[in-house]
Formats: structure tokens, C-alpha cells, sequence
């Protein structure tokens, strides 16, 4: 739909502080003729630049939770990170991913595109319980869409929801937050392991003594280092001066418990290790040594990188 059709259906009413928009609107969308929605302008935008977008998914909780609330709560949050924010509402029964709902997700991004200035390249999700469940159902059904995923205390029943799609989140960034008390055997290891062998790259936050929650502490700093972090991680370190040397090099095991060690298994003399983290950081260099010790490492994913006279040669390693 045109941009002259988008502002016709349009109702909103603005309410502005300093340079900072906020709109709250509706729009007759399919079945229901006012479809409701929440948009944020920050006070850096400028029209003249692209800028980052965020799409916010809301939780299922009619009693509190609607576009409108779930818009207010990340407010600072966006202000911070100088992030467009728009939040569909979920309607009535308050899920966010109703086929209704989910047609009209797309219908705000593409209205955020044609009526802003959006980098295309930086357009982010996130949500909180069933809305974090949507970050993921809907973001992996378009996962070309977005450069990054932030699901915080996800709604799901381990990988249930998303196990026809969850191979489309290769090299794909998604840093899950989560609290300790909310069932995260359920709701937060599956998940976090399949994305991880699925070639995701994946950074996570599991809050101690944190239940089911949007509300708690340093919730601002806590959703800005995700953040940073979607925004600056490198998917995979890749050498110039790689070769195809499949086959005559192995790493074992593959995934590793943490305080195991890596064995680098292969007939070819080795000049040196090199183990990267996924923001493409050096973290050691090995000369004399075809183990590694995992006991400094945090889980994640890991590039292991083995130098020969032959070429350089490139795995990635799990570290659990």
C-alpha cells in the first residue's frame, strides 16, 4: 500500500517532547477497522539519514499490555539508542501472532519504510513473553527482514514453536534475556542450544533470581548492552587466504563441554591456533599445541582457526 493510502487510513494523535515524536494510531486493516498501533520517533532522528528501527512485540496480558504500554515501557529504552520504534497491537485477545496480527507487523514495517528514513540493513525485533515468542516465530519466518533478535523471557515450550524453522537462523544474531526463576528448562536452554546448532550466533543474559518479568533491575543498561551487542557482532571470521582443506583436518570433540579440552585432529604440521570470539576478537593464539583448554571460556560460539603450510583452515566450535 502507497504512502498516500497509508496516511489516509491513518488516525493518530501526537504527543511530542522536545524533538521526540510519539503516535499513537490506528488503521483499518482487514477485519477490524481500527487497528491499533504505538510508533516512537527519538529526538536524534534525522530525515536526511537512515536510521535503525526497532519492531516491539507486546506480552500477552490484556489486564496491562497493548501496544500503547508496551510503546511507554520501552520509550527510554529506544530514546537511549536512538532507535525508531514501532509496537502493532495484538487486538482483543491480546496474542501478537494471530494471522491477523502478524499480516499486520509486516504492514507497519512497511509503512515505517515508506514514511521514514530506514536503514533496510537495521531493522531489529524484540518482545517479552509471548511477544519474545513472536520475535522468534515471526522472525525466523522473515528472517531476511531483520539484522538481529532480542527475545527476553520467551513464552515457549522449548523448541516446539519454531522446529520447521529454527534452520533458517544461520549466522543470524539473537541475544536472549532471560530470568532464572522462569522455568529456563523450558523456556531458555532448548532454545538457546538449538540456535547454536543451528549456526546461530547467539549472546545471552540468564538473571539470577529473576522470574517472569519485564520489570526488573537496570532493565534500560541490561536492553542497551543487547543492543550494542546485535548491533557490533561479527557472524564468523572469514580468512582471505582460506583453502579447502575438508577432510584432513578435524576439531573433537564438536560441541565441547566447558573445562574440556579441544583436540585439532590432522596429519598436517601445524604453525599456529588462533580461537576468535564471535565479535571477530582474537582471544589466543596457540604455537606449540594441538589442544586447547576451555576453561577460561564462556558458552558460545567460537571460531577455531588452524594455520598450515597448506592454508588456513576454519571451524566453528560450541562450547556448552
Amino acid at each position: 500500500m502507497k504512502k498516500s493510502l497509508l496516511t489516509l487510513f491513518a488516525l493518530f494523535t501526537i504527543h511530542s517532547i522536545a524533538a521526540q515524536e510519539r503516535i499513537d494510531g490506528t488503521f483499518d486493516f482487514q477485519t477490524d477497522p481500527a487497528k491499533q498501533y504505538s510508533i516512537y520517533i527519538p529526538s536524534s532522528y534525522d530525515e536526511n539519514t537512515s536510521n535503525r528501527l526497532m519492531l516491539g512485540l507486546h506480552p500477552w496480558n490484556t489486564s496491562r499490555w497493548n501496544a500503547r504500554s508496551w510503546c511507554d515501557t520501552l520509550i527510554s529504552f529506544a530514546e537511549t539508542n536512538g532507535l525508531l520504534l514501532v509496537c502493532p497491537d495484538g487486538g482483543v485477545d491480546g496474542q501478537i501472532d494471530d494471522p491477523i496480527d502478524t499480516a499486520f507487523t509486516t504492514f507497519m514495517l512497511e509503512y515505517m519504510i515508506d514514511n521514514y528514513n530506514i536503514d533496510e540493513g537495521q531493522i531489529y525485533a524484540m518482545g517479552f513473553s509471548w511477544g519474545a515468542r513472536t520475535t522468534y516465530t515471526y522472525g525466523l519466518n522473515h528472517i531476511d527482514r531483520f539484522a538481529g533478535f532480542m527475545p527476553i523471557g520467551a513464552a515457549i515450550n522449548g523448541t516446539n514453536e519454531v522446529s520447521d524453522i529454527i534452520q533458517d537462523a544461520n549466522e543470524k544474531p539473537f541475544y536472549i534475556v532471560h530470568g532464572s526463576f522462569d522455568s529456563p528448562s523450558i523456556r531458555y536452554t532448548p532454545i538457546l542450544n538449538a540456535l547454536v546448532e543451528n549456526g546461530a550466533c547467539v549472546e545471552s543474559l540468564l538473571m539470577s533470581g529473576i522470574g517472569h518479568t519485564i520489570d526488573f533491575p537496570n532493565r534500560n543498561q541490561v536492553l542497551t548492552d543487547a543492543f550494542e551487542w546485535l548491533v557490533n557482532v561479527s557472524c564468523g571470521v572469514n580468512s582471505t587466504n582460506e583453502i579447502d582443506l575438508e577432510g584432513e583436518i578435524k576439531v573433537f570433540p564438536n560441541p565441547v563441554q566447558k573445562g574440556s579440552m579441544i583436540e585439532v585432529l590432522t596429519t598436517l604440521p601445524i604453525q599456529s591456533i588462533r580461537l576468535w570470539d564471535i565479535n571477530s576478537q582474537l582471544i589466543n593464539e596457540f604455537s606449540e599445541s594441538d589442544k586447547i583448554s576451555t576453561n577460561s571460556l564462556k558458552a558460545g560460539i567460537f571460531l577455531l582457526e588452524v594455520i598450515t603450510a597448506e592454508g588456513i583452515w576454519t571451524q566453528r566450535v560450541v562450547i556448552q
